[in-house]
């Protein structure tokens, strides 16, 4: 029994090969009429926001957004997450951001007044506002010898929307969402992170970004 054992396993695993699949959706909800980030433009990154993934999400996904965005458009400027939010403790605007971030959770909009106000300070054109919507990891079992797991899948499944807002009319210019499905299929697979589906999902989300404008 137990030779056979060896067998199953060594031939089982001699078969095998790695297997990554990637299941990307891209979409574009919304583009103002006449919206395009031109060179020059800048771009200040504001936290994300969901409503059930912990706070170290957001801070990865904020990061992930702006390496992205600079990667694709190398043309304009980017404020990062983190300097925003250094700017608003720095000039005393903290509880006015609070505020809008909580009616933003209620109402889906984000107050013109403030936006004007922290656009002085960041000199910026646009403000973006990503947020995780859906991020879901599972495990399957595919073959389980005698009790002992020898193949698993591991499946995650992420979705990111991104809105660009005008920073003086405080209207929105842009709207993308990204979805993914990535699975890992082979012996002894590892769990897909967050870190590598949030990576593929903002690099094609930002593919869909307005191109350059003049």
């Amino acid at each position: 029994m137990a030779a056979l054992f060896t067998i199953i396993v060594l031939g089982t695993a001699s078969c095998s090969a790695p297997m990554q699949q990637v299941v990307l959706n891209t979409r574009e909800p919304f583009h103002a009429a006449g919206f395009s980030l031109k060179k020059g433009d800048t771009v200040a990154l504001l936290a994300a926001t969901n409503d059930d993934n912990g706070h170290e999400y957001r801070k990865l996904l904020g990061d992930f957004v702006d390496d992205a965005l600079r990667h694709e458009r190398p043309d304009i400027n980017i404020v990062p997450y983190w300097e925003t939010l250094s700017v608003i403790n720095r000039e005393g605007y903290t509880a006015e951001y609070a505020s809008m971030l909580k009616d933003y959770a209620s109402t889906g909009i984000l107050d013109r007044k403030f936006l004007n106000k922290l656009a002085l300070s960041l000199r910026a054109t646009y403000f973006a506002q990503p947020r995780i919507l859906d991020f879901t990891q599972k495990q399957t079992i595919r073959f389980n010898p005698f009790g002992l797991t020898l193949f698993q899948t591991y499946e995650t499944q992420i979705k990111i929307y991104l809105e660009i807002w005008n920073a003086e009319t405080g209207a929105i210019a842009w709207i993308g969402v990204a979805e993914a499905n990535l699975a890992s299929d082979q012996f002894m697979a590892r769990p897909v992170s967050f870190e590598e589906a949030a990576k593929v999902t903002t690099a094609s989300l930002m593919k869909k970004m307005p191109p350059q404008g003049e």
